[in-house]
């Protein structure tokens, strides 16, 4: 089960790192913005929001890595997102319309996070307007990200689109089971494993 804590000055580092790349925090407020999240832990393979709910809150990843997926009628799993340290992840259109989702997430490692409650994260825009900048920066920013997936995943091959993920997240292989890291490039586990014996060989 998740284990929620109170939110510790050193556990919020990569937190403060990541808002202040995108906007500057007047002096005090950053301290009283925290106030609004919640520390959590989770551990590896636990589900932290699940389709078919209205999820609670969104996330940011302080440590560990997680996995936004799709299912099918068929079962059959699409992962759309990984989430890793700094990055910021929900299903911000449920939470805001208080729908139900049709994402899941679950922790591929252990994971420690801070999460932000619906009604807190309406909050945060009334009080703290650099907020606003800030989510504006990095909501655009991941929208550019997933459409160029989407392009690239009806442009490219699947051994282009491995390689691509490859140099621009090379960690991650390290990190993911390579039957996530086919599902995510949209294709068969087996299809994968021939890319990467070609690749091997050449």
């Amino acid at each position: 089960m998740s284990e929620k804590k109170e939110v510790r000055k050193y556990d919020t580092a990569l937190f403060l790192e990541e808002i202040q790349k995108r906007v500057a925090i007047p002096e005090g407020e950053f301290e009283k913005f925290l106030t609004l999240w919640e520390f959590r832990k989770f551990n590896r393979n636990e589900f932290i929001l699940q389709s078919g709910e209205v999820p609670k809150f969104s996330i940011f990843v302080l440590k560990g890595c997680l996995r936004q997926y799709i299912m099918n009628e068929k079962g059959e799993e699409s992962i759309v997102y990984f989430a890793e340290e700094r990055h910021f992840i929900g299903d911000l259109q449920s939470i805001r319309n208080k729908t139900i989702s049709i994402y899941n997430f679950q922790a591929i490692e252990e994971c420690e996070l801070l999460t932000i409650s619906a009604e807190n994260w309406e909050q945060a825009f009334i009080e703290f307007s650099w907020w606003t900048k800030a989510h504006l920066t990095g909501y655009q920013k991941w929208a550019a990200s997933l459409q160029q997936q989407m392009v690239e995943h009806h442009t490219l091959t699947g051994e282009v689109r491995y390689l691509n993920l490859l140099k621009a997240k090379p960690k991650l292989f390290q990190r993911v089971p390579q039957h996530y890291i086919a599902s995510y490039l949209g294709i068969s586990p087996e299809t994968l494993s021939r890319i990467r014996k070609k690749i091997f060989n050449s």
